[in-house]
């Protein structure tokens, strides 16, 4: 017959085993070689000039495109504006899995959160707010090494704010 204080003892040494081998198992998943950090770069854009068609490229106007755009060119020619304008660029580096914000120049705030970092690819939780704190858009993003994604919203009748935001692993210096 077993006691209850062996029985205690033999359930307490099963599960330090059980914990001590999911602690070697998540050390051994964890390269040393791969970046923990990621540089978080947003470009805040301000859309103008609306157009009648927003894929009609024969009768579009001439696109007026901000130094600092051309990268994102042939996907700012697909919305229903012409005339594009860079009013801010910031980059933040943060911890994978560290939750941090950034103030746009109209007031409004992104913030972001890196879920994870793997082969180049970056998992990024996004919420961007208006200034009285209400939601424009709460979403997971996926990037592909050095990709970026645009998204906006209308801000006037005539206009529309944009923002490509990149998300780059910081590679480890050797």
């Amino acid at each position: 017959m077993v006691r209850p204080a062996a029985q205690f003892l033999v359930r307490l040494t099963l599960t330090v085993c059980a914990l001590h081998g999911a602690i070697q198992s998540a050390q051994a998943d964890h390269n040393p070689h791969e970046p923990t950090t990621v540089t978080i770069s947003v470009r805040t854009i301000e859309a103008s000039e609306p157009t009648k068609e927003a894929h009609d490229t024969d009768h579009a106007p001439a696109l007026t495109l901000a130094d600092g755009l051309t990268d994102i060119q042939e996907r700012l020619v697909n919305l229903p504006f012409s005339n594009f304008q860079l009013l801010s660029s910031k980059k933040e580096t943060i911890t994978i899995k560290k939750k941090n914000s950034m103030h746009l120049p109209n007031g409004q705030t992104l913030w972001f959160r890196p879920m994870y970092l793997e082969h180049k690819k970056v998992g990024l939780w996004l919420s961007w707010k208006e200034r009285d704190g209400s939601e424009i858009l709460n979403t997971r993003v996926h990037f592909d090494s050095n990709d970026a994604v645009v998204t906006g919203t209308d801000c006037a009748s005539d206009k529309g704010l944009i923002l490509a935001i990149k998300a780059v692993p910081v590679e480890i210096q050797q």
